[in-house]
């Protein structure tokens, strides 16, 4: 009998024991989340239906509201860290990247994260002249009053699919768009959520 209650118990405290995270999956009381990365150009330009140009990694997140009120939502939430050379960079939006400038980097040959870690990577901050990716072609439409305006074909693409500025509380997605120079994969990569719900750390996997 001793036997068969100390079983009983052992499978109890299996049942208990914290679920470890799946790769691209983060969660907590208030909120879930399950994101899928795009490393491959093809694939971006895919997903976004243009070309935002090299040096970019794409994240397509959903977000699900756990809380009895509505969750504020924002790309801005998002942080991704390269733990190959230590890039770290929070989710651009479209106007950073198809707008009238681009992120500059700075280099910054001793960056700490956590204690005793250093990260020997660029920062990405501050707008420049220059756009890391080619600028697409704009054209011509007539606007209100017969003006006319311009439209960039990459711009209204990003900003179709970006993870909309929101407060909601029903599950909502989009794409997130952060810089990254040079090759990595998957596991290469973190992303840090810290908005309302709390902080989360979501991590991939190599496609097998």
């Amino acid at each position: 009998m001793k036997r068969v209650s100390v079983l009983i118990v052992f499978g109890f405290s299996l049942l208990a024991a914290p679920r470890k995270p799946l790769p691209g999956q983060a969660g907590n009381d208030n909120v879930e989340l399950v994101g899928s990365v795009m490393i491959d150009r093809e694939e971006i330009k895919q997903a976004i239906g243009a070309d935002p140009g090299p040096g970019y990694i794409v994240v397509k997140m959903q977000v699900t509201p756990k809380m009895d009120q509505p969750l504020a939502v924002s790309a801005s939430d998002f942080t991704i860290v390269s733990h190959k050379d230590g890039q770290r960079s929070v989710a651009l939006s479209p106007g950073e990247i198809a707008g009238s400038g681009a992120l500059v980097v700075k280099e910054a040959p001793e960056q700490s994260w956590g204690p005793g870690t250093m990260l020997n990577g660029p920062i990405w901050a501050g707008v420049s002249p220059k756009n890391s990716g080619p600028q697409p072609k704009t054209e011509a439409a007539p606007g209100k009053g017969g003006v006319k305006t311009d439209k960039n074909p990459l711009l209204e693409a990003l900003k179709a699919k970006v993870l909309p500025d929101t407060q909601t509380k029903e599950p909502v997605e989009g794409l997130l768009y952060f810089p990254i120079e040079g090759k990595v994969k998957a596991k290469d990569l973190t992303i840090i959520y810290k908005g309302p719900a709390g902080r989360l750390m979501m991590e991939f996997g190599d496609a097998k």
